[in-house]
């Protein structure tokens, strides 16, 4: 079995994703153990889990399949036995889905770089029977994806600034 390549999620994503969960972090130790302390770890939790989920999220290809590590799962999928090639578009964000002949379909974002690559080496490997034309017409142009950066800027500044809020003794 030969690798041919690791893919993931888009390095520029890290730094805001790390920062905001060190101000979370920090929000947390501000608050202590009160009921809005409390509060605050319920609301957080998820986010940590998707923070930890992205950071660890990974995906290999070789010449027998396709291997998606994320957080507490891997998949695993063999060429072979996917069933279909799909995509779906909504705004900026492509959505690549496999379908395998038994199990539950497989989803890829274009957060994973360099995802041009990613797909033009998925499709060398589906047969092309069985990939969908909307698919193929999708990935070919499959837009840059800045909206997640964005965000994860977004969440790490509202932290950030909630933490610095309650140090300079608001709310």
């Amino acid at each position: 079995m030969s690798h041919l390549a690791t893919y993931r999620v888009d390095s520029r994503m890290i730094p805001p994703i790390v920062l905001a969960m060190f101000a979370g972090a920090a929000l947390l130790g501000i608050e202590g153990v009160t009921r809005r302390g409390l509060l605050l770890l319920v609301l957080l939790v998820p986010f940590y889990y998707l923070g930890a989920e992205v950071l660890a999220r990974q995906v290999t290809l070789d010449d027998e399949g396709i291997t998606i590590r994320k957080l507490l799962r891997t998949v695993r999928l063999e060429w072979r036995y996917i069933e279909t090639l799909d995509a779906v578009r909504t705004g900026h964000k492509v959505f690549l889905i496999l379908f395998p002949f038994d199990g539950r379909p497989t989803f890829m974002t274009n957060t994973l770089r360099p995802f041009n690559e990613l797909v033009g080496q998925v499709l060398e490997r589906v047969p092309e029977s069985r990939i969908s034309p909307k698919a193929r017409e999708l990935l070919e142009s499959a837009p840059s994806k800045i909206g997640p950066v964005v965000q994860a800027w977004i969440v790490c500044l509202v932290l950030a600034g909630c933490a610095a809020g309650r140090l300079a003794g608001y709310g």
